[in-house]
């Protein structure tokens, strides 16, 4: 569900076992679609996009792989402008599809973007369409393990705050704890977009006045120096027992 949410205060723990939300999450409005490189040769992507713009709803956005549209959140404020960006693994060989996606449309080759089909999860949305009907979708999402692998890759190839705030924000909220997560690594450490992921961290996080921690601190925008330095200390304390739980790694 879309909403409308202010930053606010932010202070992210992490138990044993984190289970229940601490505060709500802070989203943001847009979609990322990440494109199965396997099945691009079929034209089932070419056809999606054909008909998002045969809605009429949808329109080209400003960006050659993002499609943007309206929604009205039933608030009372204007309609939000959603973006939907899409996204193809580095490697995939876009020139040879056919047929091609859209004339002047491209997608975005995004580092991780592998992962998102390493163990995707379905889930059922409930809602009302549109029109006003009821209806009930499902779809696939990725799983939030590999969600914390493709934002340490996003970390690792841009300078945007929230990226940081999405990281922390899953570590200190995975099921069963970061002790599941590290879990769900190490059986993978094999896996170059695995490795590459721990790498980066290690390296945007070695200290707490490093690139990673400070971003938590810009996205907060807090004022207050006390929580200021809560902040930065909270993320840098989150990603380093992550390191030191995953297998072969010591402290950077």
């Amino acid at each position: 569900m879309l909403q409308r949410q202010p930053r606010g205060r932010g202070r992210l723990d992490a138990g044993p076992a984190a289970t229940k939300c601490r505060e709500p999450h802070i989203g943001s409005i847009d979609v990322d679609l990440a494109l199965d490189a396997a099945k691009l040769g079929a034209g089932q992507y070419a056809e999606l996009i054909q008909l998002l713009l045969d809605t009429k709803r949808y329109k080209p956005g400003d960006k050659d792989f993002q499609l943007v549209v309206d929604v009205d959140l039933e608030d009372g404020e204007t309609p939000v402008l959603v973006e939907v960006d899409f996204l193809a693994a580095q490697d995939v060989k876009l020139k040879k599809n056919k047929p091609k996606l859209r004339e002047g449309f491209r997608l975005l080759k995004a580092e991780g973007c592998n992962v998102a089909f390493h163990a995707p999860v379905e889930i059922t949305i409930p809602g009302q369409n549109v029109r006003g009907a009821k209806n009930t979708v499902h779809m696939r999402v990725v799983s939030l393990a590999d969600f914390v692998l493709m934002k340490a890759h996003a970390i690792g190839g841009r300078d945007k705050p929230k990226d940081v705030y999405d990281l922390c924000y899953a570590l200190a909220e995975f099921p069963g704890g970061l002790e599941a997560l590290a879990a769900n690594w190490n059986q993978r450490m094999t896996n170059k977009d695995v490795a590459k992921a721990i790498t980066i961290l290690a390296e945007k996080f070695p200290t707490v006045d490093a690139f990673g921690p400070p971003q938590m601190v810009e996205f907060y925008a807090a004022t207050n120096a006390d929580e200021r330095a809560m902040q930065a200390r909270q993320a840098f304390e989150l990603v380093l027992r992550l390191l030191r739980l995953l297998s072969d790694r010591t402290q950077p």
